[in-house]
């Protein structure tokens, strides 16, 4: 293999690394936090979030080491990982002026972000070029992209809803079961025999999701009480044969608004 594929291949198997420690720690720790709810979790779902994790790392990984130039690699591997982030933000927020900005705001902090992890990914990669011409043992090159890879997945322990959260996420969790375990419209739980919520599909199974966000809540802005408006968020429901119930919580502990859309 030549000096120009070697350094290639490296650049793809240390981004697959990086990709793998980082979508397989977030697409799972929610999960180990809130065994048996049903969590939210696009575009593909944790499997096929973490098989594109995988792709995504190696081709972000191939891009930082094609040029020969560590500059180049770098700049070339930073702006596709913020384009993917920002087509990623963008997709969860969906269409629209308002989602379109708030998503590149909330996409410019994990840009620069990954302008870092490339340049630190080309470090690497030049690394392993170094210790190729000096014959250096496979257990001295795999150590520090371990390493490094396992930072990785200790910054996607970040993607761990906080407690407040939890609790939204547990409470809208047994308050569905509820729904769909009600004999009929009488028997629901009081927040679902709100007059905003039209078609629950009490007496069902119908699978769902759930999602918890606190952003671009005025999209529910029918249910949104007045107490404490900047701490507010909501849980969306997302049925398969039903319609999206959105619950905005006030509070952690405060009954649930809902409607559905």
């Amino acid at each position: 293999m030549t000096e120009q594929r070697y350094r290639r291949a490296s650049g793809a198997i240390i981004g697959l690394m990086f990709g793998l420690a980082y979508t397989l720690v977030s697409q799972v720790v929610n999960r180990l936090a809130l065994p048996g709810i049903p969590l939210y979790q696009p575009p593909l779902g944790p499997a096929g979030n973490i098989l594109l994790g995988l792709l995504a790392g190696a081709g972000l990984g191939v891009l930082c080491a094609w040029p020969a130039s560590p500059a180049k690699g770098i700049f070339l591997g930073g702006a596709a990982a913020a384009v993917a982030i920002f087509a990623f933000t963008l997709l969860r927020m969906g269409a629209g002026a308002a989602s379109t900005l708030v998503g590149l705001l909330f996409s410019m902090p994990m840009a620069w972000v990954s302008v870092l992890i490339m340049a630190v990914v080309r470090w690497l990669v030049d690394r392993q070029v170094e210790a190729r011409r000096e014959s250096a043992p496979l257990r001295r090159r795999l150590r520090l992209p371990l390493i490094l890879a396992s930072i990785m997945g200790l910054l996607a322990l970040f993607a761990l809803y906080n407690a407040d959260a939890r609790l939204e996420l547990q409470r809208m969790n047994a308050l569905v079961q509820a729904g769909l375990h009600a004999g009929g419209a009488a028997s629901l739980p009081t927040a679902l025999q709100a007059p905003a919520v039209v078609g629950f599909p009490a007496g069902t199974r119908s699978n769902y999701t759930l999602e918890w966000t606190n952003v671009e809540l005025d999209r529910f802005i029918a249910l949104r009480p007045a107490a404490n408006y900047d701490r507010q968020a909501a849980v969306i429901a997302r049925f398969e044969d039903g319609p999206v119930l959105a619950c905005i919580y006030s509070a952690p502990k405060a009954e649930p608004s809902c409607g559905t859309y």
